[in-house]
């Protein structure tokens, strides 16, 4: 069942807009939407995210005490593991000659080009089983003065 919360669209509004234009000065992102995700989107990570959360709690006073960082978020450690940052060091000379394969094939085939960008030299790509907030999480999180996930809120305008 989800909380309902009546509230002024001008209210809603501002919130929103103050929200949007902290994670713009936090991420250096111009285009942040109720739905762009913390990590993902807005490419703040470890300490990135960890410092911005922090900065926000306590920007709007909130209480974060049930919040669990680890349950939303990956530390520093998980994100670059030394087997990790070791492999892409050793692919630093492949990667340039990708980089130089792509400019070459781009003014005769932007598919090609596009090939040539998307090979990832058989390493997987990050994946994360994390809960990543949201910007709307965040506009919840600062209407409610404490934690809350956008999706367990209704909002009913008055």
């Amino acid at each position: 069942m989800k909380t309902i919360i009546k509230i002024s669209f001008k209210n809603l509004k501002q919130n929103y807009l103050e929200v949007q234009q902290f994670l713009k000065e936090q991420s250096g992102e111009e285009y942040i939407y109720n739905k762009s995700k913390i990590a993902n989107d807005l490419s703040l990570w470890g300490d990135d995210n960890y410092d911005m959360l922090e900065d926000f709690i306590k920007k709007y006073n909130l209480d974060f005490s049930t919040f669990n960082y680890d349950e939303h978020f990956e530390s520093e450690g998980e994100l670059f593991g030394s087997g990790s940052v070791l492999l892409r060091i050793v692919l630093i000379p492949l990667y340039i000659i990708k980089f130089i394969l792509s400019l070459i094939f781009k003014p005769f085939s932007k598919e090609y080009s596009k090939k040539v960008n998307s090979f990832n030299f058989f390493l997987k790509k990050h994946t994360s089983n994390r809960i990543d907030l949201t910007m709307g999480d965040l506009i919840t999180s600062k209407i409610q003065g404490k934690f809350y996930l956008k999706e367990n809120i209704k909002f009913v305008f008055h």
